[in-house]
C-alpha cells in the first residue's frame, strides 16, 4: 500500500517526473508499448557498451600495473645491489683515508728535516755568494780595462777600414733569402742572384787569357753538351768541349762589380737545361728587347723573349 508523504512544495521538474512515473504505472507502458521497450533496449545496449569499454580499460590498467610492479621489483633489486657497492666503497675510502693520514704524518716529519737541511745549506750558499761577489767585482775591474783597450783597438780598426774603403771601389753585398746575392751600388746599378738567375744592368767582362764563356746546349746528335765561346785572331769560335773542361787554370781568379762592369778573371759557365745567356738589344724595328742564346743540335740561336 503506497504511503502518502506530504513533502510540501515540489519543484516543477520533480512534479513532472512524479506524474510520468504514475502514467507509466497506470497504463503498464513498460510491458505493452514497443516504443518504450525499444528505447529501453537501446539504453541497455549503450550501458552494455559502456560496461564493455570500462572492462577493457580496467584490463589494460591491470596489465600496466603488473608491468610497472615488475619494473619496480627490478629497480628495487638494482638499488639493493648499488647500496651494497656503496657500503663497500665507503669502507675502502675509509681505509684509504686512514692510510693517507699515516703517510701525511711521515711526510710532515720529512718536511721538518728537509727544512732544517735547507736552512743549513742556505747559510753556506750565502757565504759562497759573498765570496763570489767579491771575486766578480775584482774580475769586472780587469774586464773594464780590457774593454777600454778593445775599444781603442776597434776605433783604430774602424779608421783603417774607412781608409781601405776609400782606397778601393768595393761592392756592398748581402746574402738574400734562399742563398741569393744582392749587390747595390750608387746610380741604381745592381747585381742580383735570386737562386735561379744572375742578373745585372751593367756590362759583363771576362778578362784574362784562357778565360771564356761556356753555355749549355745540345750537340748534333741532340745530346746535352757544353760549348765554349772564344775569340781568336778577331774571330768568334764556338766548339763543343768536355764537361770537365773550364779552360786554363788561373792563379788569381777574382770577381768584382763596381756598378758599371761585372768583371771576372775566371771562366763563366751557364750550365743546366733551360738556363740561358740573356742580353739587351734592339729588334728589327729598332725597339729594345731581351734576347737569349740557345744552342740546339750544335747551332747557336738568338731568340727574343719577353722576360728573363
Amino acid at each position: 500500500m503506497r504511503k502518502n508523504r506530504n513533502l510540501g512544495h515540489l519543484s516543477v521538474k520533480h512534479a513532472l517526473k512524479h506524474e510520468i512515473m504514475s502514467v507509466i504505472d497506470q497504463m503498464d507502458i513498460t510491458g505493452s508499448s514497443e516504443v518504450v521497450t525499444s528505447v529501453f533496449e537501446k539504453r541497455l545496449d549503450a550501458v552494455e557498451d559502456s560496461s564493455t569499454a570500462l572492462n577493457n580499460t580496467l584490463s589494460d590498467l591491470s596489465a600496466s600495473i603488473s608491468s610497472n610492479l615488475s619494473d619496480i621489483l627490478t629497480l628495487s633489486g638494482t638499488i639493493s645491489g648499488n647500496t651494497s657497492e656503496i657500503l663497500n666503497l665507503s669502507a675502502s675510502v675509509s681505509s684509504s683515508v686512514t692510510s693517507l693520514s699515516s703517510s701525511i704524518f711521515y711526510v710532515s716529519g720529512d718536511v721538518v728535516n728537509l727544512s732544517a737541511s735547507v736552512s743549513s745549506s742556505l747559510y753556506y750558499i750565502e757565504e759562497d755568494i759573498t765570496s763570489l761577489s767579491s771575486s766578480v767585482s775584482s774580475s769586472l775591474y780587469y774586464i773594464e780595462e780590457d774593454i777600454i783597450i778593445l775599444s781603442e783597438s776597434h776605433e783604430a780598426l774602424s779608421a783603417d777600414f774607412i781608409s781601405l774603403s776609400q782606397s778601393f771601389a768595393l761592392l756592398s753585398a748581402s746574402i738574400a733569402e734562399g742563398g741569393g746575392l744582392v749587390v747595390d751600388i750608387d746610380d741604381d746599378a745592381e747585381l742580383l742572384f735570386d737562386g735561379d738567375t744572375l742578373m745585372t744592368n751593367a756590362d759583363v767582362y771576362i778578362s784574362g787569357s784562357g778565360n771564356n764563356l761556356y753555355l749549355h746546349g745540345t750537340n748534333a746528335q741532340g745530346l746535352p753538351s757544353k760549348f765554349e765561346f772564344s775569340i781568336r785572331d778577331g774571330q768568334t769560335y764556338i766548339a763543343e768541349v768536355p764537361h770537365s773542361d773550364f779552360g786554363d787554370s788561373v792563379e788569381d781568379p777574382w770577381f768584382r762589380f763596381d756598378g758599371e762592369t761585372l768583371l771576372t778573371h775566371a771562366d763563366i759557365y751557364v750550365s743546366g737545361a733551360n738556363n740561358y745567356l740573356y742580353m739587351n738589344g734592339t729588334d728589327e724595328n729598332g725597339d729594345y728587347g731581351i734576347f737569349y742564346f740557345d744552342i740546339i743540335n750544335g747551332q747557336v740561336h738568338v731568340k727574343q723573349t719577353g722576360s728573363v
